[in-house]
């Protein structure tokens, strides 16, 4: 079966996004999703800033320990525009996943601070992203106009909050609300490419 396209809105401060995209990260490494990420910056300027909920950490930890990611309550909470600008230009250089768990974990790992231009630059380059590339895109605000136009489209698809999923394309495409267990967005994606992936046997495993 193809894989199937997903839209996923998110952001890197909110834990159920974590776990949702890692969960895909491992669909899409079994043939099964082919992600597209579009930003939605839970509190973008000039809201205040948000504070790190122990209780959404919490709720968010089942599925975190099922997929064997850390996710500790963070100290801070920090404007993530610059994290969705980092990211993009990863994915333009094919190394968007990576650069995606590299904040993620900084973030809910180690508790940095992923809003900091210098942080991003250092998970950049350990990613294989030039440095200087890399800090320069972030001092100009080249991707500005497309964390932008992510936010404009979230609004006319009525999403209000993340994680949120476009799945499929077209008339089959199925927004789905909310952190979603890996069993659950893997039969989904077998229900809408239409079979198992290869090699994966009938109880989804491979």
């Amino acid at each position: 079966m193809a894989a199937v396209p997903v839209v996923v809105f998110s952001d890197f401060t909110c834990p159920f996004s974590h776990v949702t995209e890692a969960a895909l990260r491992r669909l899409e490494d079994e043939g099964l999703a082919a992600p597209r990420y579009a930003a939605f910056e839970l509190f973008p300027a000039p809201a205040p800033p948000g504070t790190p909920s122990a209780d959404d950490v919490r709720a968010a930890l089942p599925l975190a320990e099922e997929l064997g990611i850390a996710l500790r309550v963070p100290p801070l909470s920090p404007r993530t525009r610059k994290a969705h600008e980092a990211a993009r230009l990863a994915e333009q250089k094919g190394v968007g996943g990576a650069m995606r768990a590299a904040i993620y974990a900084a973030y809910f790992g180690e508790g940095r601070d992923v809003g900091r231009i210098d942080v991003l630059v250092e998970l950049g380059a350990a990613r294989g992203l030039d440095a200087t590339e890399l800090k320069v895109v972030l001092d100009v605000d080249t991707f500005s106009a497309a964390v932008d136009a992510d936010r404009a489209l979230a609004a006319r698809l009525g999403i209000a909050a993340v994680p949120a999923l476009v799945v499929g394309g077209g008339a089959d495409a199925e927004l789905v609300s909310g952190a979603q267990p890996y069993a659950v967005l893997r039969e989904m994606l077998e229900r809408k490419g239409g079979g198992l992936a290869p090699g994966a046997n009938a109880s989804g495993s491979a």
